[in-house]
């Protein structure tokens, strides 16, 4: 008898933990598990008509930029919910930054350098149906990093307290960099300030004095006619009148 109750105690305390979040590493990512493995498998994975999705992950990505993300997953039978998610370069590294947005839903874990969003007890909102969804911030990572991807794994539960009869699903979507972005217009020097020096410096280019690199002419292209002129300096001095930030 008292083996089956620390059975039954073992089982409880395995299933609130993983109410309250799973363990790191079951995004489903290249290498990774999901909840499925060994837990939540009634049906197999990516099994009837749920899914678990993102809104938000921008086709091409601007270093240094923050971006307001959403995980949906949903189920027209179910009423508890969970996921895992992280963002990896192609290397499997860490992408970018994850900032949690909702923390009495959600929270991170870490685990052999990678960031990982999962949901805390209170949002799995137990009892809602439909399905559900958390939002979270990520800034991509530096420049030149190139293509990532965010991975995800949802849990469409029934609420019974069990890990019995519940759906696991997986998906990923890839971000690539823009490489054409511009990131500092009209800062020819790029000192972080727009002055004097940098209308010199254009005015110097115009009267052929200089030659602009590739990023000193994106920068300086500041009205974007694929020209450099005096249109350009026009601009640049409104900005510096205006106290424009860059």
């Amino acid at each position: 008898m008292k083996i089956i109750l620390t059975q039954l105690m073992i089982i409880f305390t395995f299933l609130l933990a993983f109410s309250s979040g799973p363990p790191d590493g079951r995004t489903g990512a290249p290498g990774e598990l999901t909840c499925y493995d060994g837990c939540h498998n009634s049906y197999t994975l990516n099994y009837g008509t749920g899914n678990v999705s993102f809104s938000g992950v921008p086709e091409l990505y601007v270093p240094g930029e923050t971006y307001l993300i959403t995980i949906l997953v949903a189920h027209p039978s179910m009423q508890r919910w969970g996921f895992e998610l992280s963002v990896k370069t192609n290397q499997q590294a860490q992408a970018g930054n994850i900032t949690v947005t909702q923390s009495n839903y959600t929270q991170t874990g870490f685990l052999s350098g990678i960031t990982y969003l999962k949901h805390r007890s209170a949002g799995t909102f137990n009892g809602q149906a439909g399905g559900a969804e958390w939002e979270f911030e990520w800034t991509a990572p530096e420049s030149e990093t190139g293509n990532i991807t965010f991975y995800a794994s949802g849990n469409c539960a029934n609420g019974n307290g069990m890990n019995s009869n519940d759906y696991i699903y997986t998906t990923s979507i890839s971000s690539n960099e823009d490489i054409n972005f511009c990131y500092s217009e009209g800062d020819i020097n790029v000192d972080g300030n727009l002055n004097i020096q940098d209308i010199i410096l254009v005015m110097n280019y115009i009267l052929g004095i200089m030659e602009f690199s590739e990023d000193q002419s994106c920068a300086g292209d500041v009205n974007e006619d694929g020209l450099i002129n005096i249109m350009d300096i026009i601009i640049i001095i409104d900005w510096i009148m205006s106290g424009a930030q860059f």
